[in-house]
Formats: structure tokens, sequence, C-alpha cells
């Protein structure tokens, strides 16, 4: 029963260690998840993993959802940090591997963790290019891991949700959700980024916000 339960519904497990995070995956493994396959499960956090478990998201076709800021605001690039040192060099050096997981061919959804973390869809996108603190002039995290891709926060939600035939993208048919920005959020300095003003938001082909600069 517990085989069937876990083949036939999508499961959101919460493991940020390595062990946590291969044990999720032998689960879902030994419940017959497979990529392709017609549930659709995700892993939240996964702060640390090795190598062979990043291709192990790929090859289950698990989705990695993760939340890129608790990186930028609870460690340091240099290590000094309380969840470093916990964890050691080793792992830490591994944090938040955003950008191999994405470059492994795992969808990548990006999120805050609210209440945990601040909420801030463009700070969360913010974080994931700089990988800062808030303090930006303190250099970045694991840069390499650095991730720029909107799909984070658009397709891989939507696909999650079993709606990327609704929403998650700007096309005839699909669900009027969409923000307007002051400035193109790919071109803008990853420093600038948190900060872009929002001009309009629309939720289902409703405004629900407009800037007074729109008249």
């Amino acid at each position: 029963m517990a085989r069937l339960h876990a083949a036939g519904v999508p499961t959101a497990t919460h493991a940020i260690g390595d062990a946590a995070v291969r044990y999720a995956l032998d689960a879902l493994e030994q419940a017959g998840a497979r990529r392709g396959g017609p549930v659709r499960h995700r892993i939240e956090h996964i702060e640390t993993v090795p190598d062979a478990t990043v291709r192990r998201f790929a090859e289950l076709g698990v989705t990695a959802s993760m939340q890129p800021t608790h990186c930028c605001e609870y460690t340091r690039a240099d290590h000094t940090d309380n969840w470093s040192r916990r964890l050691g060099e080793e792992r830490a050096s591994r944090a938040w591997r955003c950008r191999d997981l994405w470059e492994a061919g795992v969808r990548v959804a990006l999120g805050s963790d609210w209440p945990i973390a601040p909420f801030a869809p463009l700070a969360v996108m913010a974080g994931a290019r700089h990988r800062r603190p808030a303090d930006l002039s303190l250099p970045p995290h694991g840069p390499a891991q650095a991730l720029t891709p909107l799909q984070g926060y658009t397709l891989a939600p939507a696909w999650l949700a079993g709606e990327e035939e609704l929403a998650g993208r700007l096309a005839v048919g699909y669900r009027a959700d969409l923000t307007v920005f002051a400035d193109d959020p790919l071109a803008v300095p990853d420093t600038e980024l948190a900060g872009l003003p929002v001009l309009l938001t629309v939720l289902a082909g409703r405004p629900t916000h407009r800037a007074a600069a729109l008249g």
C-alpha cells in the first residue's frame, strides 16, 4: 500500500542535507519514480548534495525546489558562518547547487520558504543571480552556482501544479497572470534586480496593482 501511495500521489519532501536528500530519492525510486513518469515529485531545500545525487534528480525526474536566499542570508563565502562551520568545508563548498542541477536537466523551482525568509520574488531571483547577503559589497557564496533563468518562477512551478498548458508563460489560451517591470529583469545588473519597480500585476486577467506612473 505504501508503494502504491507514493507512486501515484505527487509528494513534496523536506530534505536539507546530503543523507536526507539521498534517502528521499531512494524512497521515490523504490516507489517507482522515473523521468517522464506521470507523477510529479519534488524535494524541498536541497542545501548540499554531491555530484551523484545531482545526477539522480535528473534520472528520476524529481524537481528541485530551492530557496537561494537561504544561501545569501545565512551563509558567507568564507564559510565562517554557523551553517558552514557545522557542515564542514566539503559540504559547505557544494551549497545550493542551483546551476549544477539545472544544467543536469533537472527542473528547478525557486521560492522563498516564507515566513522563514523574506518572500519578495524579485529578491529571491536576485539572490539566485548574485548569491550575496543583504550587504551586496560582500563576495558571493558559490558564484558558479548562480542561476539567471526566470523559469524557476514561471514554467517549473506551473508544471509542478499540473498547469503547464494553462499557466507559466505568456501565450494565447493561457491564464493571464503577469507582471510588468520598469526594466528588463534579465538585463538589469544582478545587484539592482531586487529593487526593480513593479508597474503592473495581473491575476487571471484582472489587474491587481497599477503604479501611479502609468496614469
